[in-house]
């Protein structure tokens, strides 16, 4: 009697489903791409319509009035979004991306995208006798922080041509550093040789090698430029940011003052033997807090020793690697380098240390357990570490640089699980000040299922369900570095969780900023955290639902 209903019944199952499908009507999509920063029509725009969940894309051209059209649009849920040179959009704000729900046989009309204009920063750059500067490599630099440490990193760069003048397009708002370096004849010649030389490696050996010595190729010139950071220091401690809104064209000069050449001579060495280290690598940088590949030295392979040359006089921050019996060795020293250079120089290079450990968890069973990965956040610009711990016994080795702080954190946990204490050689210390001072450090780190749970809806001034970035800090006097706040992002509906929340007493807030990553580091957020989002005390296995609003 059963089969006999099912079979009865199939048919017009079948048949129902395709006469939904029969029922499908192609929809249409129309709107305007517009510039967000004056309301204004932004002509000849890429728009695309990107499927979500399985809904096919689109893309079509804006015309001269920013018009558009999609006039076969399939049922599904879309991401509307816009592209034209001298415009950016922002995918994590719903003006810029709007997700269209768009029905069978739906028309929508009027749908705006928008786009902001990006910024500019050009220049000149003449010497002390007002004449034009040519190969100076104008660096735009956006700060980071790693654990309260900062680093630079480029969001441009240009040189200048033989008028002086420079052009960096394609900005993004922001705060940023510049700074003007002089290419001289000899850096020009070091680094063009050294990249050489290490594209031969990687051709012969298919992974780079150490540099190899640099033949001197003529005589040099009789004067080189200091580099400078805007306004016009030497000093990066003393440059000021430039704050650049989007459509800026900010214009930023420099003044170069001609000084002797000099050059950095010393050695590296082991620095657990006080041997020569042979094959090494060694950049001199204007600032510590620098990346890239900073201006190569000649090193000898026989002895270690190694040769700088073409500088200015002023403030340079010395890196050296090298490898010895497959082990990493690296070594940094900041010095001022005077009108006669520098001489004698020693750049001890150290070994990571090899810091061994185990994950356990308090008052729980591992059977159901298969890999966590433990991760080591170094500040400033050191890597970041990474070691799986795997079942039954999750122990794990890591390569920590002596001395050099990291923070400490386990990845890959199931929901609740949080980090509740770590010891190095049995003296418990907080997981934001991770110290190996030696080889042999043995790391235990304890983990709970009694983390909190936080949930709660984002809305913005209309008391509209909003998206946007969540951050969970603590909240006392020095909460830390922000990167290591608690995050996630609220949905389309304004939904967020965070889960795994070790007991403590927090600051919850959202942001709808451009960056919101920048902006928490800036330090005059930090001085007014006390001030936003909500207060929060989280105890072990605690529950909370909160309501928030967009600062």
């Amino acid at each position: 009697m059963l089969m006999a209903v099912a079979l009865a019944f199939s048919p017009a199952r079948s048949f129902s489903a395709e006469a939904q499908a029969q029922d499908e009507q192609p929809a249409i999509v129309e709107g305007s791409v517009i510039n967000a920063q004056n309301n204004r029509s932004v002509p000849r725009a890429s728009v695309t319509l990107m499927g979500m969940k399985g809904a096919g894309s689109k893309s079509t051209r804006a015309d001269g009035n920013g018009y558009f059209i999609f006039p076969a649009v399939e049922p599904g849920l879309y991401t509307l979004m816009a592209e034209r040179q001298g415009f950016f959009s922002d995918g994590r704000r719903r003006e810029y991306q709007p997700l269209l729900e768009v029905a069978s046989g739906q028309h929508l009309k009027n749908v705006p995208v928008r786009l902001m204009p990006s910024a500019v920063v050009t220049g000149e750059i003449v010497d002390e006798y007002n004449d034009p500067v040519q190969n100076v490599q104008v660096k735009l630099l956006a700060a980071g922080m790693r654990l309260g440490r900062m680093y630079l990193r480029p969001a441009g760069t240009a040189m200048t041509d033989d008028r002086g003048q420079y052009r960096i397009p394609d900005l993004r708002p922001g705060k940023y550093y510049l700074v003007a370096e002089y290419q001289s004849k000899a850096i020009r010649e070091s680094t063009a040789a050294a990249q050489s030389v290490e594209q031969a490696n990687v051709n012969r050996s298919g992974a780079p090698a150490a540099r190899a010595e640099i033949a001197p190729a003529g005589p040099d010139p009789p004067f080189t430029y200091p580099p400078l950071f805007y306004p016009a220091t030497g000093d990066f401690h003393q440059a000021e940011s430039l704050a650049v809104k989007p459509g800026d064209e900010l214009a930023a000069n420099f003044v170069f003052i001609s000084a002797p050449l000099v050059s950095i001579r010393g050695r590296v060495t082991n620095g657990m033997t006080g041997a020569p280290a042979v094959t090494a690598w060694v950049s001199a940088f204007w600032t510590e807090y620098m990346e890239g590949e900073g201006i190569p030295a000649r090193v000898s392979p026989q002895d270690g020793t190694f040769e700088i040359k073409g500088l200015a006089p002023g403030i340079y921050t010395l890196r050296a690697q090298f490898t010895l019996d497959n082990q990493s060795y690296a070594g940094e020293l900041t010095l001022e380098v005077g009108m006669r250079g520098a001489q004698n120089v020693e750049v001890a290079a150290l070994p990571d240390f090899a810091a061994t450990g185990r994950v356990s968890i308090a008052g729980a069973t591992r059977s159901t357990w298969g890999r966590v990965l433990v991760e080591f956040a170094g500040e400033g610009l050191m890597p970041r570490v990474r070691a799986p711990a795997e079942f039954p016994e999750f122990k794990f080795n890591a390569q920590l640089r002596p001395e050099k702080r990291y923070h400490a954190s386990v990845r890959n946990l199931p929901d609740d699980y949080y980090l509740k204490s770590l010891a190095i050689s049995g003296h418990e210390v907080p997981p934001d000040n991770v110290v190996v001072s030696g080889p042999g450090g043995e790391l235990e780190l304890v983990l709970s299922a009694n983390g909190g749970r936080i949930e709660g809806t984002l809305f913005d001034a209309q008391e509209r369900p909003s998206r946007g970035a969540i951050f969970l800090a603590p909240d006392i006097p020095e909460p830390g570095p922000p990167d290591l706040f608690r995050r996630t992002r609220a949905d389309a509906q304004g939904k967020f969780t965070l889960r795994g929340i070790a007991p403590g007493s927090y600051r919850l807030l959202a942001l709808e900023s451009l960056d919101p990553e920048q902006e928490i580091n800036s330090p005059e957020f930090l001085r007014s955290l006390g001030n936003k989002g909500q207060h929060l005390l989280v105890e072990e296995s605690g529950k909370y639902l909160m309501v928030l609003k967009l600062e």
